[in-house]
Protein backbone atom coordinates (compact mmCIF):
# COMPACT_ATOMS: atom_id res chain seq x y z
CA UNK A 1 0.00 0.00 0.00
CA UNK A 2 2.91 2.35 0.74
CA UNK A 3 4.08 2.00 -2.89
CA UNK A 4 0.63 2.98 -4.18
CA UNK A 5 0.55 6.01 -1.86
CA UNK A 6 3.96 7.21 -3.09
CA UNK A 7 2.95 6.71 -6.72
CA UNK A 8 -0.30 8.57 -6.13
CA UNK A 9 1.41 11.51 -4.43
CA UNK A 10 3.88 11.76 -7.30
CA UNK A 11 1.03 11.71 -9.83
CA UNK A 12 -0.87 14.33 -7.83
CA UNK A 13 2.14 16.66 -7.63
CA UNK A 14 2.83 16.26 -11.33
CA UNK A 15 -0.69 16.57 -12.76
CA UNK A 16 -2.88 18.47 -10.25
CA UNK A 17 -2.07 21.97 -11.59
CA UNK A 18 -2.75 20.90 -15.19
CA UNK A 19 -6.02 19.16 -14.31
CA UNK A 20 -7.13 22.16 -12.25
CA UNK A 21 -6.37 24.52 -15.15
CA UNK A 22 -8.19 22.18 -17.57
CA UNK A 23 -11.29 21.98 -15.39
CA UNK A 24 -11.28 25.73 -14.68
CA UNK A 25 -11.14 26.49 -18.39
CA UNK A 26 -14.27 24.36 -18.83
CA UNK A 27 -16.36 25.57 -15.84
CA UNK A 28 -15.06 29.14 -15.23
CA UNK A 29 -15.49 28.86 -11.47
CA UNK A 30 -12.53 28.51 -9.12
CA UNK A 31 -14.24 26.68 -6.26
CA UNK A 32 -16.05 24.26 -8.59
CA UNK A 33 -12.75 23.64 -10.41
CA UNK A 34 -11.01 22.83 -7.14
CA UNK A 35 -13.84 20.50 -6.08
CA UNK A 36 -13.90 18.65 -9.40
CA UNK A 37 -10.11 18.35 -9.40
CA UNK A 38 -10.18 16.89 -5.89
CA UNK A 39 -12.91 14.49 -6.92
CA UNK A 40 -10.86 13.46 -9.96
CA UNK A 41 -7.91 12.51 -7.80
CA UNK A 42 -10.15 10.74 -5.27
CA UNK A 43 -11.57 8.59 -8.06
CA UNK A 44 -8.06 7.77 -9.28
CA UNK A 45 -6.98 6.92 -5.72
CA UNK A 46 -9.98 4.63 -5.23
CA UNK A 47 -9.30 2.94 -8.55
CA UNK A 48 -5.59 2.37 -7.84
CA UNK A 49 -6.09 1.42 -4.18
CA UNK A 50 -7.98 -1.75 -5.10
CA UNK A 51 -5.12 -2.91 -7.31
CA UNK A 52 -6.23 -1.73 -10.74
CA UNK A 53 -3.57 -0.81 -13.27
CA UNK A 54 -3.67 2.15 -15.64
CA UNK A 55 -1.54 2.24 -18.80
CA UNK A 56 -1.82 5.97 -19.45
CA UNK A 57 -2.36 7.77 -16.15
CA UNK A 58 -2.38 11.24 -17.70
CA UNK A 59 -5.09 10.27 -20.16
CA UNK A 60 -7.03 8.53 -17.38
CA UNK A 61 -6.96 11.72 -15.28
CA UNK A 62 -8.25 13.85 -18.15
CA UNK A 63 -10.99 11.35 -18.97
CA UNK A 64 -12.19 11.27 -15.35
CA UNK A 65 -12.09 15.07 -15.06
CA UNK A 66 -14.03 15.41 -18.33
CA UNK A 67 -16.69 13.01 -17.11
CA UNK A 68 -16.99 14.97 -13.86
CA UNK A 69 -17.36 18.24 -15.79
CA UNK A 70 -20.10 16.65 -17.90
CA UNK A 71 -21.84 15.42 -14.74
CA UNK A 72 -21.48 18.89 -13.21
CA UNK A 73 -23.21 20.55 -16.17
CA UNK A 74 -25.96 17.92 -16.20
CA UNK A 75 -26.60 18.52 -12.52
CA UNK A 76 -26.30 22.28 -12.90
CA UNK A 77 -28.96 22.33 -15.62
CA UNK A 78 -31.36 20.66 -13.16
CA UNK A 79 -30.87 23.10 -10.27
CA UNK A 80 -31.31 26.80 -9.77
CA UNK A 81 -28.41 29.19 -10.00
CA UNK A 82 -26.82 29.93 -6.64
CA UNK A 83 -24.27 32.42 -5.36
CA UNK A 84 -21.60 29.74 -5.91
CA UNK A 85 -22.24 29.95 -9.64
CA UNK A 86 -21.22 33.59 -9.88
CA UNK A 87 -18.12 33.85 -12.02
CA UNK A 88 -14.94 34.12 -9.99
CA UNK A 89 -11.55 35.35 -11.00
CA UNK A 90 -8.86 32.82 -10.13
CA UNK A 91 -6.04 34.06 -7.96
CA UNK A 92 -3.48 31.55 -9.24
CA UNK A 93 -1.55 34.30 -10.94
CA UNK A 94 -1.23 37.40 -8.77
CA UNK A 95 0.35 39.60 -11.41
CA UNK A 96 0.22 43.38 -11.13
CA UNK A 97 -2.48 45.22 -13.02
CA UNK A 98 -0.89 46.61 -16.18
CA UNK A 99 -2.20 47.48 -19.62
CA UNK A 100 -0.48 44.38 -21.01
CA UNK A 101 -2.12 42.11 -18.41
CA UNK A 102 -5.54 43.64 -19.06
CA UNK A 103 -5.10 43.11 -22.80
CA UNK A 104 -4.07 39.52 -22.14
CA UNK A 105 -7.17 38.95 -19.97
CA UNK A 106 -9.38 40.42 -22.68
CA UNK A 107 -7.77 38.14 -25.28
CA UNK A 108 -8.25 35.08 -23.07
CA UNK A 109 -11.88 36.02 -22.45
CA UNK A 110 -12.46 36.41 -26.20
CA UNK A 111 -10.88 33.01 -26.87
CA UNK A 112 -13.07 31.45 -24.16
CA UNK A 113 -16.17 33.12 -25.58
CA UNK A 114 -15.50 31.93 -29.11
CA UNK A 115 -14.41 28.48 -27.99
CA UNK A 116 -17.72 28.08 -26.17
CA UNK A 117 -19.53 28.86 -29.42
CA UNK A 118 -17.87 25.91 -31.19
CA UNK A 119 -19.41 22.43 -31.30
CA UNK A 120 -18.44 20.42 -28.21
CA UNK A 121 -16.02 18.05 -30.01
CA UNK A 122 -14.14 20.95 -31.54
CA UNK A 123 -13.96 22.88 -28.29
CA UNK A 124 -12.80 19.85 -26.30
CA UNK A 125 -10.05 18.81 -28.70
CA UNK A 126 -8.77 22.38 -29.11
CA UNK A 127 -8.59 22.70 -25.31
CA UNK A 128 -6.75 19.39 -25.03
CA UNK A 129 -4.24 20.38 -27.69
CA UNK A 130 -3.64 24.09 -27.11
CA UNK A 131 -4.54 24.69 -23.46
CA UNK A 132 -3.61 21.35 -21.89
CA UNK A 133 -0.70 20.75 -24.29
CA UNK A 134 -1.61 17.10 -24.84
CA UNK A 135 -0.07 15.18 -27.71
CA UNK A 136 -2.19 13.79 -30.56
CA UNK A 137 -1.61 10.31 -29.18
CA UNK A 138 -2.86 11.34 -25.72
CA UNK A 139 -5.92 13.00 -27.25
CA UNK A 140 -6.57 9.83 -29.25
CA UNK A 141 -6.41 7.70 -26.09
CA UNK A 142 -8.74 10.02 -24.16
CA UNK A 143 -11.34 10.53 -26.89
CA UNK A 144 -11.13 7.26 -28.81
CA UNK A 145 -11.02 9.23 -32.08
CA UNK A 146 -8.60 8.45 -34.88
CA UNK A 147 -5.53 10.63 -35.43
CA UNK A 148 -6.93 11.74 -38.79
CA UNK A 149 -10.21 12.77 -37.16
CA UNK A 150 -8.31 14.73 -34.48
CA UNK A 151 -6.22 16.57 -37.11
CA UNK A 152 -9.36 17.42 -39.08
CA UNK A 153 -11.16 18.69 -35.97
CA UNK A 154 -8.19 20.87 -35.00
CA UNK A 155 -7.90 22.27 -38.53
CA UNK A 156 -11.62 23.01 -38.83
CA UNK A 157 -11.86 24.34 -35.27
CA UNK A 158 -9.01 26.78 -35.86
CA UNK A 159 -10.62 27.86 -39.11
CA UNK A 160 -13.91 28.53 -37.26
CA UNK A 161 -12.08 30.53 -34.57
CA UNK A 162 -10.24 32.61 -37.18
CA UNK A 163 -13.59 33.45 -38.81
CA UNK A 164 -14.98 34.60 -35.46
CA UNK A 165 -11.92 36.76 -34.78
CA UNK A 166 -12.22 38.47 -38.17
CA UNK A 167 -15.37 40.16 -36.90
CA UNK A 168 -13.69 41.59 -33.78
Amino acid sequence: MKEIEEKFLKVYDEYAPAILRHVYFRVNNKSVSEDLTSETFMKVWNYLAVGNEVKNLKGFLYKISDNLVIDYYREKSRREISLDDIKETPDWDKTPLTAENVDKDIDINLVKKYLNELPNDYKQILIYHFIDDLSMKEIKEITGKSMTNIYVIIHRGLKMLKEKFKNV
